[in-house]
């Protein structure tokens, strides 16, 4: 697979190694460096050494081998449709979108993509994490995208998850901690509140227990009244209550490194994943704003074996 790539600001008198390696970050250091060594790398239209300096405007070109493409699950649903929306119930282990080696390994590539009949023109109107299944909203044009983002904006649609956590939380409750991007190491992404916390802005999550299903673990309804990144997961586990199967939440960050590196360490989790589901949005119809759209999406199977076992 031939690309070609121009060096983005501010990039200035930077080596090419470390400008290869620092932005396209998928493959390792190492790998550049051999193909760079091996002439598959060209500057400028020459052929590029580990001494090349580049900057800005500059065209680098590469052969590099086909990537396997990376594991992802395509077994999702729509359970909405009219000419001017999708609604779609997600699986787990789907991106909504993607970027390095999920470029095409996601919700929005497949179905304008791959899905027969195909939806050339769909645009996301919201997002969910890679492992947080349920609802996720589509459009079918570039205005009602425009009018969704709108409605997502001025806090319009109301979105109504369903989380198994640990414990046994007050029976309802409101949480307002701000929410802000952590230090972490990297190949870390850690939100939450407190000193550290950079550039924390409001949030809020409404909850109410559904079902106390034993000691240890309870059915939760919450309701973000924000949408902050992380924010159901942060707001469980800062209420002491985090999801099941939220490894991120429940450990520092040595060990989730520790964790991700060598699983076969740890004790098994109920699930393999942390156990959120959109169950529904519900908004006023960009097109029909008289009418409410509500798209629902059933618990799937991995949460409703643990409630029903």
């Amino acid at each position: 697979m031939k690309i070609s790539t121009r060096v983005h600001p501010p990039a200035r008198h930077v080596p090419l190694l470390d400008y290869l390696s620092g932005r396209f970050t998928y493959r390792p250091r190492e790998a550049w460096q051999t193909l760079i060594e091996e002439g598959h790398v060209e500057h400028n239209g020459r052929r590029a050494t580990l001494q090349t300096i580049v900057t800005q405007g500059d065209t680098l070109t590469t052969e590099i081998p086909d990537p396997d493409p990376p594991d992802a699950n395509y077994d999702y649903t729509i359970v909405y449709e009219d000419q001017w929306l999708i609604g779609i119930n997600k699986p787990t282990n789907l991106r909504v979108h993607g970027r390095g080696r999920f470029i095409h390994a996601n919700l929005i590539h497949h179905i304008r993509h791959v899905r027969q009949p195909a939806y050339p023109e769909a645009e996301l109107a919201n997002r969910l994490d890679a492992n947080t299944t349920g609802v996720v909203v589509l459009t079918q044009d570039k205005e009602t995208v425009r009018r969704m983002n709108h409605l997502f904006r001025e806090r319009l649609v109301q979105k109504t998850y369903l989380a198994l956590v640990h414990g046994q939380p007050p029976a309802s409750g409101s949480i307002q901690t701000p929410i802000g991007q952590l230090p972490s190491p990297d190949r870390i992404y850690r939100f939450g509140s407190g000193p550290t916390a950079v550039k924390p802005k409001e949030a809020q999550t409404d909850f109410t227990v559904i079902n106390q299903i034993n000691h240890d673990i309870a059915l939760v309804e919450l309701t973000p009244r924000t949408g902050r990144t992380h924010q159901l997961r942060v707001h469980m586990a800062e209420l002491g209550h985090p999801l099941i199967g939220d490894m991120l939440y429940q450990m520092d960050d040595e060990t989730f490194l520790r964790y991700c590196s060598h699983p076969q360490e740890f004790d098994t989790p109920l699930i393999g994943r942390h156990a959120l589901h959109c169950v529904q949005n519900s908004f006023p119809h960009p097109w029909c704003e008289e009418e409410t759209c509500t798209i629902k999406a059933p618990l799937p199977p991995d949460m409703r074996q643990i409630i029903d076992s």
